[in-house]
């Protein structure tokens, strides 16, 4: 589990339902707040995560080393913290402090580990309502994220309708198809396949190969083709010195270098578990259809993506900004072309911000 400086961390002692079966007996919630909380509470923005980010999406004085969005949160940004009192908590099934399959199991008093249940992102926001109600907010001013978080922002305002007054979504699907998901496959087959993964009853060993492996995969469909075409050489390094077991083209060097960082940023199980919840991912799930399940909503909605994503198509954007007009919904389109590909939300600020700043103004 890894303890971030700046998070407070809040215990609630009531047992969680999992919607594909199983119960937690308590979870615990790790959090960072920014800006102040209005005398009405009507100020309120939830920041979601995405798949590898945590609670501290900005800078603070209790840890002011740079948040994953920190360009986007603070005064005078898009989420302005003069204004607005912004809200952000890890995800459950996570490793950054809220439970998951790095937490002690108070019934056993020892680590989940691949015991920890299957998790979807309507588990995941449920538990995000848990912490809203415990700080004292009734209604969210917006909800806001990309990727997973986008799949999350649309979740509560379909989940929680009338809690949610205005809800920001990109990159994300209302429902994952068979594409994204064999890649995602992929990577968990990376992590499995391991010779170190254990599937033992607590797994404290840690697939490094295999996390390495399925982050550098991952990489190549969270960027743009027309990225590593621009960024990279389609020379090797030292032409007079190519060895096939070696790295011979810098686009290698760049993937490995990614791949490093995946031990530092996953425990194995999380990784196989936030993985899944995103391909169990599916909006219409109880309901007859996605128009059934969007017209529970009373948000206003901003649905953007980008034409170079290659891991969530921005068909799949277009469909839930189309579904919701054709409804009688309110939803702004952005379209951004974008280098970044999948990661435009992590990079194109310059794009979101007053679009964000004008969403939220209306």
């Amino acid at each position: 589990m890894k303890k971030l400086k700046g998070a407070c961390l809040w215990r609630d002692p009531r047992p969680l339902d999992l919607h594909y079966g199983g119960q937690l007996p308590e979870v615990e919630i790790s959090y960072e707040t920014w800006g102040t909380l209005s005398s009405d509470r009507s100020n309120a923005v939830l920041i979601c995560p995405a798949f590898s980010a945590h609670s501290h999406a900005c800078s603070s004085e209790r840890d002011p080393s740079p948040g994953w969005w920190e360009e986007m949160i603070g005064s005078g940004k898009a989420f302005d913290t003069d204004r607005f009192f912004v809200i952000c908590a890890s995800l459950l099934g996570g490793c950054y402090g809220t439970t998951g399959p790095r937490s002690v199991d108070p019934r056993s008093g020892r680590r989940y580990g691949p015991r920890f249940p299957v998790v979807t992102v309507r588990d995941i926001v449920d538990v995000h309502m848990r912490l809203v109600d415990y700080l004292g907010v009734e209604k969210l001013y917006a909800v806001a994220g990309g990727s997973l978080g986008g799949m999350e922002s649309m979740e509560l305002a379909v989940r929680y309708p009338e809690s949610v007054e205005r809800a920001f979504s990109i990159s994300a699907t209302a429902r994952t198809r068979p594409y994204t998901a064999t890649i995602r496959h992929i990577g968990r087959r990376a992590i499995i396949e391991d010779p170190a993964f254990e599937a033992g009853e607590y797994g404290d060993r840690q697939p490094v190969a295999g996390l390495r492996l399925a982050r550098e995969l991952g990489t190549i469909y969270y960027r743009s083709r027309r990225e590593f075409n621009q960024r990279f050489s389609c020379h090797p390094i030292d032409e007079a010195a190519i060895r096939i077991e070696a790295i011979n083209f810098d686009f290698e060097s760049y993937l490995r270098h990614q791949g490093r960082k995946a031990p530092k940023i996953f425990d194995a199980n999380t990784y196989l578990r936030l993985s899944m919840a995103m391909d169990l991912h599916d909006m219409a799930r109880g309901f007859e259809s996605l128009e059934e399940a969007l017209c529970r909503t009373q948000a206003r909605f901003f649905v953007a993506g980008s034409p170079d994503d290659l891991l969530i198509p921005i068909d799949e954007q277009i469909e839930i900004h189309e579904t919701l007009c054709r409804i009688g919904k309110q939803s702004l389109w952005g379209e951004m072309s974008s280098l970044y590909g999948h990661d435009a939300f992590l990079k194109e600020f310059d794009w979101m911000t007053p679009k964000i700043r004008a969403f939220l103004d209306e």
